[in-house]
């Protein structure tokens, strides 16, 4: 079920293709039908790549380079909060592995900051900033600081491609990256051994590299029907007037299809009234009356926020609100609720699927308020969002594996630690997935929108584990 990615998405979000340079700019646009997200500004040059310490403000050359101070103070603790990680003391630093010193450990996130939708995937720049500058301030991991090398993707295969290889060259490992066409970079990843803690994958090579370990591991070949099971239970009359629509592309087609026969395999009914929309569509109209005809009670779409958005304000213009609209985790976005400061009032109602837990709920989760507070640090009034939290947690498990590796830190060593690692819900701020056998876990809850605010539908608090198996598709 996708960030069901990542559209994951995130459904990812949410499984997902691409074919990079190859395509138009239109078709390399569908990539953002993984994702969106609260960041905002935008990074120039061949690779953005941020060298600091722990919180510099640095300054920015006409390359894209971005060099970081060494400033910022703190313990790093949080509230309640486990902060520091205890290091497994082995012997005598050294330069153990390619990215490490006896001092440092350099890691590296490559994600989708610039090309056609600015600032797609920044949250988890912003993310590894802060976990960086946290470890920083309690002393690095047994001793050794982190350096962050930050490269844009730009939302493009090649472009992936050659951030991996950086990656490769320079650093230890990749963790945290969020990409629309992350197998761009599969088989150089693969091919050079770097172990990639990815926040959460995209396409189904980069999934099925033997190198990757996700920490929300979508896949092409598995499914949690819970989500489905959840509406057909809450909403019985619905499943059989159901409608998909997904934007024109290799990876939301196939998450989108994915979906479906997941979904029909409970009892939903999507007949023929599967549409599929041009990505820079001016007019989605047309489908809303398409859908009203066909008495359509269910929809979901497998595309960007803005995208829903567009649909969204249709569907108003026309009067005709479906009685389910059921969104993926991209729509858990503060600019999906809002638009230029005013509550999107057409989202009212709709349904949201989150794996995550709220930030809405911050004040009752430490891990939370541990992120917010370096996020705060390192890019004052950003908001926390669902490809953040994800970043964050694939920071936080590199720490407590590499701190109990201890001194000799190597690729092989972190390829076995993390292997073994068959539960982790990252210190409380998502569903427990394994990250071992790279499962993603069938547990969700469900937000509503009412008047630019996310509210809690259900569960009363945690999670629903137990509303459907994951599938093979």
């Amino acid at each position: 079920m996708k960030s069901r990615a990542a559209a994951i998405a995130i459904t990812t979000m949410l499984v997902l293709a691409g074919c990079g340079a190859r395509l138009t700019a239109t078709q390399r646009a569908a990539g953002i039908g993984l994702g969106g997200g609260t960041g905002s500004g935008d990074t120039t040059g061949s690779a953005a790549t941020t060298t600091g310490g722990t919180g510099g403000t640095g300054t920015t050359s006409g390359t894209g380079v971005t060099t970081g101070g060494t400033g910022g103070t703190g313990t790093g603790a949080g509230t309640g909060a486990v902060g520091a990680t205890a290091c497994a003391v082995t012997g005598k630093n050294t330069a153990s592995d390619t990215g490490v010193t006896p001092t440092q450990i350099t890691v590296a996130t490559a994600s989708d900051v610039s090309g056609v939708q600015a600032a797609l995937f920044k949250s988890t720049f912003y993310a590894m900033q802060a976990w960086g500058a946290m470890v920083n301030s309690q002393g690095g991991i047994c001793g050794r600081s982190i350096k962050n090398e930050l490269i844009d993707t730009k939302a493009d295969e090649n472009a992936n491609q050659a951030a991996v290889a950086q990656a490769c060259q320079n650093s230890f490992a990749l963790v945290g990256s969020m990409s629309a066409f992350d197998n761009g970079g599969a088989p150089t990843g693969q091919s050079c051994g770097i172990p990639d803690l990815t926040a959460i994958t995209v396409n189904g090579a980069r999934a099925k590299a033997s190198n990757v370990y996700p920490i929300y591991p979508v896949r092409p070949d598995k499914i949690p029907i819970g989500t489905a099971n959840y509406i057909k239970k809450k909403y019985p009359d619905v499943i059989k007037h159901a409608a998909m629509v997904y934007l024109n592309a290799e990876v939301t087609k196939a998450n989108a299809m994915q979906r479906v026969k997941a979904w029909e395999s409970v009892g939903f009914d999507f007949g023929n009234r599967i549409y599929q929309v041009e990505v820079l569509e001016p007019n989605y109209g047309t489908y809303v009356q398409k859908m009203r005809d066909a008495g359509v009670q269910y929809v979901t779409m497998v595309a960007n926020y803005q995208s829903i958005q567009k649909l969204l304000q249709a569907m108003d213009q026309a009067e005709w609100y479906p009685k389910v609209r059921d969104w993926d985790s991209v729509a858990y976005s503060d600019q999906f609720a809002n638009q230029n400061g005013q509550a999107f009032l057409p989202a009212n109602g709709s349904l949201v699927f989150l794996n995550t837990d709220l930030y809405e709920e911050r004040a009752g989760n430490p891990e939370m308020q541990l992120y917010i507070q370096w996020l705060n640090r390192v890019a004052p009034g950003q908001k926390p969002d669902y490809f953040g939290f994800y970043a964050w947690s694939a920071g936080r498990l590199f720490q407590q594996l590499a701190s109990q590796i201890g001194s000799n830190l190597t690729r092989k060593a972190l390829f076995d630690a993390v292997k073994k690692v068959h539960s982790w819900d990252g210190h409380g701020l998502h569903a427990a997935h394994d990250i071992g056998n790279k499962i993603m876990s069938p547990c969700f809850l469900y937000v509503t929108i009412q008047n630019g605010k996310f509210i809690r539908k259900d569960p009363g608090s945690g999670f629903m584990c137990n509303e459907g198996p994951i599938v093979n598709t």
